[in-house]
Formats: C-alpha cells, sequence, structure tokens
C-alpha cells in the first residue's frame, strides 16, 4: 500500500502555535510532522545527548591514556595552574615549561627538547607531568626513568627474547612525547650512555619531543649523556629550565603540622 500524504493545519498546546504539518498516512498509521519549536527542542536534547556520550567516551579515552602514560599517580593532578610560584625563578620556570607546552601541541612534529634541572622537591616532575597532561590530547606520552627504560631495552638480550635491542628503542622512538625521569641516577656505564644517546637520537631523527629530568647540572648532564645527546636536545626549539630553589617538602611538611623526622618514632 502507497503511502498517502498532505499538509494540514494543526495546532501545538505546548507552544500555543498554529502551524502547517506534513501529514503522513501508511495504512492505519498517521505520521503527524510536531511543530517547528517541539521539533526543534528534540533535535537541541539529542545533540546534548550525543555531546554527553562524546564526553564520556573523550574522558574515558584520556582516562586510558593516562594509565598506558605510567605518569606516577602521585603526579596525574599535577597542572600548570597547581604549580605553586613565589619567586621570580619560579614564575619564569613556569611559564618556560607553559611555552614548550604550547609549541609541541601547535607543532606536533617539531621534536623539540626540554631539559628540566635542578635540586630534589623544587618541581621538576610536577612541571614534566603537567606538560605530559596536556599533551595527551595530541598524542601518546610515556613516563619512565631512565634505568627503567635501560632495564627494558636489554630484556631484549635473553635467549628468550622475541624482539631485538632495535625493536625496544623503536617502541621508545615512537612515543610521542616520552618524559625520562632520574636522569644521573643510572651507573653512567658506556652501554648506558649508548642505549640513551640511541633513544634521543631516533627521537630526534623522527622529530619526537622529549623531556629529561635531572638532579644534575648542565655541565653534568653533558657528560653523563654525552655532547651529541645534547646537542640533539637543543634542536627544534629545545629548551633547559632550572630549578635553583629549595625543596617544596619540608614547606609541605611544616604546613600539614606532621612531627619532624628528628623528632619522629620509627617502629
Amino acid at each position: 500500500m502507497l503511502p498517502k500524504s498532505k499538509i494540514e493545519r494543526k495546532y501545538c498546546k505546548k507552544h500555543n502555535i498554529e502551524y502547517d504539518s506534513h501529514v503522513m498516512t501508511i495504512g492505519e498509521n498517521t505520521i503527524v510532522q510536531p511543530c517547528p519549536k517541539c521539533k526543534s527542542v528534540e533535535e537541541l536534547k539529542k545533540a546534548e545527548m550525543k555531546q554527553t556520550v562524546q564526553h564520556k567516551i573523550h574522558q574515558k579515552q584520556l582516562s586510558e591514556k593516562l594509565r598506558r602514560s605510567g605518569i606516577p599517580p602521585r603526579y596525574t593532578t599535577r597542572t600548570f595552574e597547581n604549580f605553586s610560584c613565589k619567586t621570580q625563578l619560579q614564575i619564569k620556570a613556569l611559564e618556560m615549561a607553559k611555552l614548550y607546552s604550547n609549541n609541541i601541541v601547535k607543532n606536533m612534529n617539531e621534536g623539540a627538547g626540554l631539559i628540566l634541572s635542578g635540586k630534589p622537591g623544587t618541581g621538576k616532575t610536577h612541571l614534566a607531568c603537567a606538560i605530559g597532561c596536556e599533551y595527551m590530547t595530541k598524542g601518546s606520552v610515556i613516563f619512565t626513568t631512565v634505568s627503567k627504560m635501560i632495564r627494558q631495552i636489554r630484556s631484549s638480550y635473553r635467549s628468550d627474547s622475541k624482539k631485538t635491542e632495535q625493536d625496544m628503542i623503536n617502541q621508545f622512538r615512537n612515543i610521542d612525547l616520552l618524559i625520562i625521569d632520574e636522569i644521573g641516577i643510572q651507573k653512567g656505564t658506556d652501554s648506558e650512555e649508548y642505549l640513551l644517546f640511541e633513544v634521543i637520537n631516533e627521537r630526534y631523527s623522527y622529530f619526537k619531543s622529549t623531556i629529561l629530568i635531572s638532579n644534575l647540572n648542565a655541565q653534568n648532564i653533558a657528560q653523563l649523556i654525552g655532547e651529541r645527546a645534547m646537542d640533539r636536545m637543543k634542536e627544534g626549539g629545545g629548551r633547559f629550565i632550572v630549578f635553583d630553589w629549595d625543596s617544596y617538602r619540608p614547606k609541605v611538611l611544616n604546613d600539614v603540622n606532621l612531627p619532624s623526622l628528628d623528632n619522629a618514632k620509627y617502629c
């Protein structure tokens, strides 16, 4: 049976308006076109529902990226906004970190390097993870320590390994943003320097951004990772931020009125 259609004048009680409705009859079923305002409200509800679903999917994807990133749970809530700035040096460090973050988000294929250098507890890891969390909307992020990275690469040396050393280096090469913490904690052997250089060099060759975190100064970092690796980190708008102030951690302890370690009882 062919559908029949006609235009009828209808009245919408809800919106108190008359309108021309397209009425279609198919057998015993009649479909009446709703008033324009009802239609707009329904379309708006559908759009909002779709946006809500997309937001939930996006948040789930970000949560999964965060889980896979290796960023320590303590640092997953670190942002630029909650980085404590009380001196001009701290303000400058924050501004430089923001500028670096903005640049690598806008220019994904520049491969800019960043080195965060300074005393323990001064906020280096905080800013590195803030950059990492910002970048997750753009690409993949991995946070690791240099010792863990070297152990993972060396796992390819086992007789039962199905991956080669180059396979493991490629895994670190292919990450869009790689954050390597604790530069200087490793033994500093020729083998370790070679592996660290290989990762940095591969990433440099593929225009991938790398962040190094260290308690060492610039001269000692260069001695540890090698001048060639240091040069790679400078390319593509690379930056070096010095965290030249005292640790936040004693201040945090005082703020929450915890007992000092001098008076603490051990059990």
